[in-house]
């Protein structure tokens, strides 16, 4: 059995304990030359859009409901993290690299000799990360992947888990535990005059736009409040330009669910989303104007019942180890919680 710890890392995290500390370096995050080098030799290929086709095709096989088993919620960050990929065994590897280091992204996606896949990856890793002095590890396992490997050879730490919905509660928000948010709804309604529409190619430049302002007005909020989480502010940055990807890159990345809230004139509320499984999707951004109360509890619920009213389960994603966030995921009663793992080598 592998020891059922809990280990304060996330996605959020993993970007940020890869990034340089530095704030003036926000976007891009090159790798340095040698590293680069080495990633060449190693037969390592940076992730591209074309890539996805692959990708899909290895994902689908793993039948796995977590929202990181997804290219968009992969890509969508390559403007902090260089990510690279490699066939393995037969096995999909995807890794995350900058000046500082290597992991990788998810375990190998595929059932071939995971065994000695795993080793080899811990092998390339260590290729670049011992002169840094940086830990390999593999990112966001999955419960059942555990079983396709000695765990005696690694150290499995448990991770932030997944909020997982049953869609018909969150588009119906009956009974008194939802009370709250029918409440939050039926303000919003009352007092705006707003259209809910499909997202579509004519919104991306103003849905950018609102996401820009998302962005400084969360910075300064977070300037207020002085938020005790590490590089919270930081965080909040790449956040913006991770959800301004996905807006770009929708059609490309196959997000052909989403929806923009407009009150006159302006697109104050965007969200992007997508099926992961047969069973299962999966919101991956969603950013609000918060001068307007009730928004996020409207057009979460309006998204839901207009473009996943047919599938079982809503994924939202793990909390990021952020207080606020945590409460406020609770605050819908997932009907359960999927576990999620990282490996370490002893």
């Amino acid at each position: 059995m592998w020891p059922r710890q809990t280990h304060h890392h996330t996605r959020r995290e993993t970007i940020l304990q890869l990034l340089e500390k530095s704030l003036s370096k926000t976007v891009e995050v090159e790798v340095n030359d040698s590293n680069e080098e080495k990633c060449k030799q190693l037969g390592l290929k940076r992730l591209k859009i074309e890539d996805k086709k692959l990708f899909d095709k290895y994902v689908a096989e793993e039948e796995v409901n977590l929202c990181d088993y997804s290219f968009a919620n992969n890509y969508i960050w390559k403007g902090s993290i260089e990510l690279l990929w490699k066939i393995i065994n037969g096995n999909f590897c995807l890794f995350g690299v900058t000046t500082k280091g290597m992991c990788m992204m998810l375990p190998p996606l595929g059932k071939n000799d995971i065994q000695n896949t795993l080793d080899e990856c811990f092998l390339l890793m260590r290729e670049i990360n011992d002169s840094n002095g940086f830990e390999s590890y593999v990112n966001y396992a999955h419960e059942k992947f555990l079983n396709f490997f000695d765990n005696s050879s690694y150290r499995i730490v448990e991770s932030y888990p997944d909020y997982i919905y049953k869609t018909s509660d969150l588009i119906k928000l009956a009974g008194r535990k939802y009370e709250k948010k029918r409440n939050e709804i039926n303000y919003f309604k009352k007092n705006y005059v707003v259209s809910f529409e499909r997202f579509l190619s004519k919104h991306i430049a103003d849905a950018l736009l609102m996401i820009d302002q998302w962005k400084r007005e969360k910075v300064h909020e977070s300037n207020l409040l002085n938020h005790s989480e590490a590089h919270y502010g930081y965080g909040l940055i790449h956040e913006a330009e991770a959800a301004k990807c996905a807006v770009i890159f929708s059609e490309e990345m196959g997000l052909n669910n989403g929806a923009v809230i407009i009150i006159d004139g302006r697109i104050e509320g965007v969200t992007l989303g997508e099926r992961i499984s047969a069973n299962t999707a999966s919101v991956l951004i969603e950013k609000t104007n918060n001068n307007f109360h009730g928004m996020p509890q409207f057009i979460y619920q309006q998204f839901c019942a207009s473009h996943f009213s047919d599938v079982e389960y809503i994924n939202a994603g793990e909390d990021w180890g952020i207080e606020g966030l945590r409460r406020a995921k609770m605050s819908y009663h997932p009907c359960f919680l999927a576990k999620k793992f990282l490996i370490y080598k002893k």
